[in-house]
């Protein structure tokens, strides 16, 4: 147990440190200035991040509009469908009774505009066969990791996302199907060339599905943490001819960098002090390597929107940015669900309480397993003498 009595100290020293990171001002003006920099000189800015793309130690976005672009959000359509999904996991333990792991997708689907109950819905699969547990890739059999659990949630949380919104449009409305998150697997360079490849196939199946029916996908990030524009413009502002970070500055802190005089700042921050309510930045495409697996047309872009309550980033696949009509749709549908959530698109919000796992939850499923193998009869069912101590305790 937590002793709070102890805890109270460092926790006022959070606060402290918060409070310095807000008036800490010089960087963000720095970052305001380059980016205005940049802007005025669009044609040496691009230049840079070609020359230079190879050689810095960050990945460099892609423009595809013009760099300081701004514009205005539409106002949110009176008639359309949103389908939200979000979810959550119960990772194996091999304390427990039985080893396996659990999905739950939560999804919302509401109309606005027609009278049309709204579906809200859970979605549990459970994972507990040799083969879940120890997949074959390769040819070999893995060990699943929390890693693991987390990209085939992604596939998931995908799948039910495209088949529930590809079913919604025959009410006939407009659909815009929203993910919870970050459309890019970041994590993924860290798997194996063989599951890499099972993932790209089946993440690919539910983006061309919804691709066919012009149905649009926006991820949306609250309180992003990127810095993709910000390390464009550090890129930029290098005093080098080229920005080769090993060979200048390899010997250097990162805070000692020459352009980490707008560093560290998220591009939310960014653009808090450049976009005003409801407008949206131009539009960028990740270089990362995860993003640049899948198809052209299934790539991930990104923007960032601002919004009553925050500077959100939204992502969407390649093949949205390249239907304005669509894309304009979709951003304006994003914005109608901020509007009314109150400062959160309000149909995530309710798939993400459909998708939680409490830990009350999670007691009762490891209960009803157990129940079912005493039920079964067969080997002993017993917990490990770790879990077992957990629980009763000897004070």
């Amino acid at each position: 147990m937590l002793d709070f009595s102890k805890l109270l100290t460092q926790i006022v020293e959070v606060g402290v440190d918060s409070l310095k990171e807000e008036n800490d001002r010089p960087v963000l003006e720095n970052a305001l200035g380059a980016f205005d920099e940049a802007a005025m000189n669009q044609d040496a800015f691009i230049e840079s991040m070609v020359r230079n793309a190879a050689q810095v130690l960050w990945p460099v976005a892609d423009c595809l509009s013009p760099f300081a672009e701004i514009r205005d959000i539409d106002r949110g359509p009176d008639r359309y469908t949103v389908v939200a999904v979000d979810g959550s996991q119960i990772m194996p333990s091999h304390h427990e009774v039985h080893s396996c792991y659990l999905l739950n997708a939560g999804s919302a689907l509401i109309s606005y505009g027609e009278k049309h109950l709204p579906e809200l819905e859970s979605s549990p699969q459970l994972y507990h066969r040799p083969e879940d547990l120890y997949p074959l890739v390769d040819r070999r059999r893995i060990h699943i990791d929390e890693l693991y659990v987390s990209l085939e949630r992604t596939v998931y949380e995908l799948e039910i996302l495209a088949s529930k919104s590809i079913a919604a449009a025959e009410r006939g409305l407009p659909v815009l199907a929203l993910f919870d998150g970050s459309i890019i697997p970041w994590s993924l360079d860290k798997m194996n060339d063989g599951y890499q490849e099972s993932f790209i196939e089946r993440i690919e199946s539910p983006l061309k599905r919804l691709k066919e029916r012009r149905i649009p996908l926006i991820g949306y990030i609250s309180h992003s943490r990127s810095s993709d524009v910000v390390n464009m413009l550090r890129t930029f502002i290098c005093p080098y001819d080229l920005s080769d970070c090993k060979s200048h500055c390899g010997h250097l802190n990162e805070e000692d960098f020459p352009c980490s005089r707008i560093w560290p700042l998220t591009d939310r921050a960014l653009y808090g002090g450049r976009l005003a309510l409801n407008q949206i930045s131009s539009l960028f495409q990740s270089s990362t390597k995860t993003a640049r697996l899948v198809d052209t047309d299934c790539q991930a872009c990104f923007l960032y929107a601002r919004f009553e309550s925050e500077v959100a980033r939204l992502e969407m696949p390649q093949y949205l940015s390249e239907d304005e009509e669509l894309f304009r749709f979709a951003v304006a549908a994003v914005r109608s669900q901020v509007e009314k959530g109150m400062g959160y698109p309000v149909s995530l919000a309710e798939a993400h309480h459909l998708a939680v796992i409490k830990g009350g939850d999670r007691d009762r499923f490891f209960d009803l397993i157990t129940r079912h193998l005493v039920g079964l009869g067969g080997r002993p069912v017993k917990l490990s003498p770790k879990e077992r101590n957990k629980r009763m305790g000897f004070v």
